[in-house]
């Protein structure tokens, strides 16, 4: 099979290479999926960088993906086989203190695609067979949308209220462009922050707010980038007001005054992904139009094009590769 193999840590061109595999064969419990959309999240790019000391290449990057199942393994309904699925991006072990509070999204022992074990930037990936999840009547490009980028707006705009809020989705990426549309959704009167011309044009024409020079006293501030722009939007939050923290695209340390937060007394959440069942919650809304799915198809081996595309910040939407 055609795959794209995180090689060693480093830029797009030295850290990935195109590579011929063997086809993987499911084991038992397993099942083979042949992979019809992958997304490529700005995780991908930070553990490209070598960020998490857990991954070792050389792995298959991609923890987003959807396809067919195309075999099955010992102790595995037959029935699966055919069926177009999404696949959970991090396997928890369903055991752990914070599972079964219902936590998953915290479990102590999650394996992640791309990371712990091969991921989807490939034709085939081999998966345990309760990770992943049949679904039907969406084209797989936007419903690969709705395996990260999409649920974990719904999960972390479910953390704090928004209805009828002044919100600011700081960083104009993929993830902003749906943390704003779910926030406006959910009732909030929302602005989003992006120096591109052409996503300011896109993000108007979906009733979302470009954010401009002066702007402040936001009720909540959702900050997609993480450590160079954290102080920024801890300062641009009302007092009393709250500031979601969602990533870290450098996967460097923030350097700021906790006076900051203190004598303003500032809220500041950390979020992390969302539960499964918000899969199915993004499917729906992008299934009835409510959300708009916008994403950047790549082919698979553009993946190199894609990752340095994302960093130049030339993605428009979510990036998407196919075969």
């Amino acid at each position: 099979m055609k795959a794209v193999r995180l090689v060693k840590f480093g830029s797009p061109r030295d850290a990935l290479r195109l590579e011929d595999l063997e086809d993987p064969r499911p084991g038992k419990g397993e099942v083979l999926v042949k992979i019809e959309a992958a997304g490529v999240c700005g995780r991908d790019l930070v553990v490209r960088k070598g960020a998490f000391p857990h991954v070792k290449p050389p792995v298959i990057p991609g923890h987003e993906g959807v396809g067919k199942v195309e075999d099955v393994g010992p102790g595995v309904e037959r029935d699966l086989v055919g069926q177009r699925v999404f696949l959970a991006p991090a396997l928890y072990d369903g055991t752990c203190d914070y599972c079964r509070r219902g936590f998953e999204n915290l479990c102590r022992n999650a394996q992640y695609l791309g990371e712990h074990r091969d991921g989807t930037y490939s034709e085939y990936v081999v998966v345990p067979s309760n990770f992943v999840f049949p679904f039907h009547g969406i084209d797989p490009r936007e419903a690969v949308l709705a395996t990260d980028v999409v649920p974990t707006a719904i999960a972390a705009v479910r953390r704090v209220d928004v209805d009828g809020k002044k919100v600011l989705v700081v960083g104009g990426g993929g993830t902003g462009l749906y943390l704003a549309q779910v926030a406006r959704l959910r009732g909030g009167d929302v602005y989003i922050s992006t120096r591109s011309t052409e996503k300011a044009k896109a993000y108007s024409s979906l009733g979302i707010g470009i954010y401009q020079e002066g702007m402040k006293d936001f009720d909540v501030v959702f900050d997609t980038v993480g450590s160079p722009t954290l102080e920024s939007s801890i300062r641009l939050a009302k007092r009393n007001g709250v500031v979601v923290l969602i990533g870290n695209v450098t996967g460097e340390r923030a350097v700021l005054s906790p006076a900051l937060i203190i004598l303003r007394q500032i809220a500041v959440l950390g979020h992390m992904a969302y539960k499964p069942w918000d899969v199915y919650e993004g499917l729906d809304l992008l299934r009835r139009g409510l959300l708009k799915p916008i994403y950047t198809e790549y082919k698979l081996h553009e993946a190199i094009k894609a990752h340095e595309d994302m960093e130049a910040g030339r993605v428009l939407g979510r990036a998407v590769l196919t075969p």
